[in-house]
């Protein structure tokens, strides 16, 4: 018996490892390890910010509005704003921040309006599914009554569960350089769209699913207020904008804030098409709003004003796009573009269109990726040298390595930060001892000349990576296994299938049975190289782990031991130990 409780500890292990792919969910057991280089980076010399990233932080500052009555407006305390309608039948949130450590901080000031309402919140609408929107739902919900219905687009819990799941190590890692999640405040300023983003791996997730879903449009009555709710896709595809024709009030979603729009995000999404935005955005215009409050900066009052931003913003991205077909048209490669890209005079002089947040070359890159592919139509692309032969001959070019170095301190000299950070990336291919100084002195460098947050907080980001800075896991941290729970199961299962060892098993095929007695067993097979998800059990598996959805998941977090519930009947094997260690044995860790 102690035998199989070790051999069943060691399966354990692998599984807890493998199915760490789960993404959000990864366990970090170095926070305190982490916290004592963040407090260690916290040192090193401050990177001043330009004076107009610095005014425009100023905007993101902590109040409430309201610029309408009965329509209030959080700003500043997160990411993204909250806005609380005060509806004749109760009240509608519209967005509820990204994480449970911002919405419990907000929380006292929805009681407030509930206790002057003597209301509770009878619906919630996502606007789309980015984390800052959704991911501090069941905070509010739960510190009421009564379950409000939640609104969102048919894509929105779709899109969270790819997000939370397959692409999570990437996403994550990311983000958290995008984002300057932990930057000391000495050298950070804002997100470009917002104050600092209140999430990083100690931070829960409280996403609620949508119970009522939309895929296009609706007119409709919520809490006794009329509401359109139009499909808007721009920054997102699953964008919902909303408008309260009563009050003449439009919530523009992402779709519209104060500084030029992310065309394309550097933490990684999918293709963000600038026609679907310019559209979304005329279509807003119809409705002559008189107040207009973006999920993101601060309300806008005047229907003048309004139509006048919304046009520049359309123009401009329009502009972006057409001026990249062109230019595509022409032969030119998309570094090409990125060079000479601009937008006209009167539109880069807007106050609001100023690249605090997105790039216009890096959306005229966006538009030539997502029309054309990363073939940039220069044949030396199809078969390069690796990284790696073409640093070794750009430094047999410079004469060796310790010649590579020099001419990287020249350039860091003469102002040429970027190229500085190209020999650097070469030294570092290289493993020249040194090469990560002068990665982080060029980082640091270019950070100091960056307007845009994204870029600004991801050389900083890099920069201290670069020193020996260690991104950490993404963690469960506080989310509640309810959360846990209604992701579906297999998302747990798929995420195997991108993390499976192909190389070793080109010549094996085998699958394993998971008998969930709740649902729809399923089976994991390995085919020549791939894997995959069937449902049902097969004939052929060689065991199968039998327990309850709930259960597995919460194996899968570290929240349930595997021996206990061997012992309680919770979970049973059919089949070996051996055999369930083996076939997980055959997926690789998370990164």
């Amino acid at each position: 018996m102690k035998q199989f409780f070790v051999g069943f500890a060691a399966a354990t292990i692998t599984l807890l490892v493998t199915l760490g792919a789960v993404g959000f969910f990864w366990i970090n057991s170095s926070g305190s390890d982490f916290q004592r280089q963040a407090t260690e980076y916290a040192a090193v010399e401050k990177v001043e910010v330009l004076p107009d990233v610095a005014e425009h932080t100023k905007i993101f500052e902590k109040r409430f509005e309201e610029p309408v009555p009965g329509v209030n407006v959080a700003i500043g305390h997160g990411l993204a704003n909250v806005v609380v309608i005060d509806a004749p039948d109760g009240l509608i949130m519209v967005d509820t921040l990204e994480s449970i450590r911002a919405a419990e901080a907000l929380l006292p000031w929805v009681d407030q309006i509930r206790a002057r309402t003597g209301k509770e919140i009878t619906d919630i609408i996502y606007t789309h599914n980015h984390a800052d929107h959704v991911f501090g739902a069941g905070v509010f919900v739960n510190s009421q009554s009564t379950n409000p219905n939640i609104w969102a687009h048919d894509l929105t819990q779709g899109r969270v569960h790819e997000v939370v799941n397959v692409l999570s190590p990437i996403i994550f890692e990311r983000s958290m350089r995008m984002f300057g999640s932990y930057l000391p405040d000495e050298s950070f300023s804002n997100n470009g769209i917002g104050p600092r983003l209140l999430s990083d791996d100690q931070d829960g997730f409280y996403f609620l699913p949508p119970t009522i879903t939309i895929a296009h449009s609706t007119d409709v009555e919520i809490a006794g207020e009329r509401v359109i709710i139009r499909h808007a896709p721009g920054e997102t595809p699953d964008q919902l904008m909303v408008y309260l024709p009563e009050r003449k009030v439009l919530l523009p979603a992402d779709n519209y804030y104060h500084a030029f729009p992310n065309l394309y995000s550097i933490r990684g999404t999918p293709y963000r098409d600038p026609r679907d935005w310019v559209a979304s955005l005329d279509l807003m215009r119809s409705f002559n709003a008189e107040v207009m409050i973006p999920q993101h900066s601060q309300p806008i009052v005047g229907a003048d004003e309004i139509d006048e931003r919304l046009r520049n913003y359309r123009d401009a991205i329009q502009f972006v796009y057409d001026a990249t077909i062109r230019m595509m048209n022409q032969g030119m490669s998309p570094r090409e573009i990125a060079e000479q890209i601009e937008l006209p005079p009167h539109l880069a002089q807007t106050p609001y269109l100023q690249e605090f947040y997105g790039r216009v070359e890096w959306a005229a890159r966006s538009v030539f990726t997502g029309t054309l592919g990363w073939f940039s139509g220069d044949p030396s692309e199809l078969r390069p040298v690796t990284l790696r032969r073409e640093a070794e001959l750009i430094a047999e070019l410079s004469g060796g390595e310790e010649a590579l170095a020099s001419a990287a301190a020249e350039a860091m000299d003469r102002g040429e930060y970027a190229w500085a950070l190209t020999l650097g990336q070469h030294l570092s291919r290289l493993e020249w001892q040194g090469s990560d100084t002068i990665r982080a002195n060029a980082l640091r460098a270019l950070a100091s000349q960056e307007s845009s947050s994204s870029g600004r907080n991801y050389f900083l980001t890099s920069a201290a990576e670069a020193e020996g800075f260690v991104l950490p896991n993404t963690g469960v941290a506080n989310t509640p296994s309810s959360v846990i729970n209604d992701i579906p199961i297999r998302n747990f299962l798929a995420a195997l299938t991108v993390n499976v060892r192909a190389d070793s098993l080109l010549d094996t095929e085998l699958a394993y049975g998971f008998d969930f007695t709740d649902e729809t067993p399923i089976t994991v097979r390995i085919r020549r190289g791939i894997a995959f998800v069937e449902d049902g059990l097969s004939d052929d598996r060689q065991g199968t782990l039998i327990t309850t959805t709930d259960v597995f998941r919460g194996i899968a977090i570290e929240r349930l031991s595997p021996a206990k519930l061997l012992v309680s009947g919770e979970m049973k094997l059919e089949g070996s130990v051996t055999t369930l260690t083996e076939f997980l044995a055959y997926f690789e860790p998370p990164i």
